[in-house]
């Protein structure tokens, strides 16, 4: 059983949030910001609903809730919200660079657009799986990878939160971590959940 003591964003991927924040607001006041952060992440964590899934509760654990609770705890601080987010969009960038590596190591492999159509099926229903997420298939053939996400658990997370407008974040991350798959496979989409679209769109192109 997991412990209060064990769950910190400094066991997450955003370990460096801590560090980053002390060096933006000092010592004593990104201390407290942090501690704030800590807390509420805690909180957040211990309250949401995996629905049962193991996937979800990883991107909750590892991927959403830590910059939600940095972006909580700034706006409670008296940051505004333009800066919060733009605080929190500096550090969510490091982990969508980190993908971005990763993605680029398959760019340089042969046949990495076929490597990449045949895993992605699997990869979306292991990794975003119903539970949190309503996927569309549209094609996934030779010269395109296209889906469609009409519900994402982002977004309800953000939205039940009381801040929607962090979701736009974690869009924008996807762009630059797909931009590792070029020259090879062109990501492009035209909107999303959060910028009021009816859905998040991902084309995959084989170039």
């Amino acid at each position: 059983m997991t412990t209060e003591n064990e769950i910190s964003i400094e066991k997450t991927p955003f370990s460096f949030l801590y560090d980053d924040i002390r060096k933006k607001f000092g010592e004593e006041q990104g201390g407290k910001i942090f501690r704030d952060a800590d807390r509420i992440y805690r909180k957040l964590l211990q309250k949401s609903d995996d629905r049962g899934s193991e996937a979800v509760r990883d991107h909750l654990k590892n991927r959403l809730l830590p910059p939600l609770a940095y972006y909580q705890a700034l706006t409670a601080a008296g940051t505004d919200r333009e800066n919060a987010l733009e605080y929190v969009r500096k550090e969510t960038r490091k982990t969508a660079e980190l993908k971005k590596d990763r993605l680029k190591k398959l760019a340089r492999m042969p046949f990495s657009y076929e490597i990449y159509r045949m895993g992605v099926k699997r990869y979306m229903k292991n990794n975003f799986p119903q539970e949190g997420w309503e996927t569309e298939w549209v094609f996934c053939d030779r010269h395109q990878i296209v889906f469609n996400l009409h519900r994402c658990l982002y977004a309800d997370v953000t939205a039940a939160c009381g801040c929607p407008e962090l979701c736009c974040v974690y869009c924008e991350n996807d762009d630059i971590a797909f931009s590792g798959l070029m020259p090879k496979i062109q990501f492009r989409r035209s909107g999303t959940l959060a910028g009021g679209a009816s859905c998040c769109d991902f084309h995959f192109i084989r170039k």
